[in-house]
């Protein structure tokens, strides 16, 4: 990931550090100073932490909605001043590069998206820039990330920042004096959790008023809140290398299959209306703690001794005990499995329910 405007990077690593956190050289919080109620914390929240350290990309010009529409695999023309999209930029073979919450803001489209990607990801989609007017820009020279969720986020959103931002992927702008430029997104989560952007010192106040009713988290188990909602995190590790399918962006609504020509359009599209998807994205919890990264294979066995593969997407340390992931996998050999699946060390591996449907019609 590039470095941030120097200004920008000062600032807010200043002011996290004066809130008590200790950040890796990345910028990703590691801890508050009290890593595993951190962790437990997260289960109900309120919680609150800087996502800064992901990507975020400025798309603008008179040709910024053409472009954008040509290249990713969602409807653009559903992104408003009042709600924002998951979306994803694919290969031509139709593997997923990377997986994009888009949003508007201050009429210019805006990518967030895991920060391992952000140099890659600026520069391929310029290459496709021509002659447009169109600018990829990085962002973090104007814009703080910071995330906030809890059973109770939507009201204290409204009632902290005058906001009243309700359903998934609706957008708005904070009504209070001093926070104007701070835009909210509500995202999917186990329960109310907002993504916010805005300057520097806008985003610091919002900060401070949230920060009244909830307690810190750090940016490791921020990530659990994604796993639970089953949304795909693509990092340098795995970038490209996964159908978009297979993440079920299509239950996610990532993917419009009407809007016309994307990049690895055809074979998505073969897929979606031809074919049986043969791959999905699951959720799990194993009851052993595994450190498991992005682009892995974690091997589960049955009863039977027979052994299944499954692609690491993303994991994490769950909240008491063992691990929780998001791992892809074939799903006719699970057809057939009686009872749990195994880690090697025999500990119990339990698929879990989504929070969508992955059935396909």
């Amino acid at each position: 990931m590039t470095d941030l405007n120097e200004t920008t990077q000062t600032s807010w690593q200043a002011f996290l550090t004066e809130q008590g956190a200790q950040l890796d050289e990345h910028g990703k919080i590691v801890t508050f100073g009290h890593a595993e109620v951190e962790r437990y914390l997260i289960k109900h929240g309120p919680v609150l932490t800087s996502l800064n350290e992901q990507a975020l990309l400025k798309v603008s010009g008179s040709d910024a909605f053409d472009f954008l529409q040509g290249q990713l695999t969602a409807d653009l023309a559903e992104v408003t001043d009042q709600n924002a999209q998951l979306s994803s930029y694919c290969d031509p073979k139709g593997n997923v590069l990377a997986v994009f919450l888009i949003f508007k803001y201050q009429n210019d489209f805006y990518l967030s998206f895991e920060g391992s990607l952000q140099s890659a990801i600026q520069k391929r989609l310029s290459m496709f820039v021509l002659r447009s007017d169109v600018q990829v820009t990085d962002a973090h020279d104007h814009l703080v990330h910071i995330g906030y969720g809890g059973e109770f986020g939507d009201l204290d959103i409204q009632r902290r920042l005058n906001t009243k931002v309700k359903e998934v992927y609706e957008t708005g702008l904070v009504e209070m004096e001093g926070m104007e430029q701070v835009c909210v997104v509500k995202v999917p989560g186990p329960y109310h959790k907002y993504d916010l952007f805005g300057p520097a010192d806008q985003i610091q106040q919002a900060w401070l008023k949230l920060r009244d009713n909830c307690d810190f988290t750090n940016s490791q188990d921020w990530r659990l809140l994604n796993i639970a909602a089953g949304i795909p995190e693509i990092t340098r590790a795995n970038s490209g290398t996964l159908m978009a399918q297979f993440l079920n962006l299509d239950k996610l609504n990532a993917i419009n299959f009407k809007k016309g020509c994307f990049p690895g359009q055809e074979i998505i599209a073969r897929i979606h209306y031809r074919g049986k998807v043969t791959k999905r994205m699951l959720r799990l919890h194993l009851e052993e703690a595994l450190s498991l990264s992005a682009g892995e294979t974690l091997k589960l066995k049955d009863s039977a001794g027979k052994t299944h593969s499954f692609d690491v997407i993303s994991a994490n340390p769950d909240v008491l005990s063992g691990t929780r992931c998001l791992a892809v996998a074939s799903l006719k050999p699970l057809e057939s499995v009686e009872g749990n699946l195994m880690t090697e060390s025999g500990k119990a591996a339990i698929i879990e329910p989504m929070p969508y449907s992955l059935t396909d019609e």
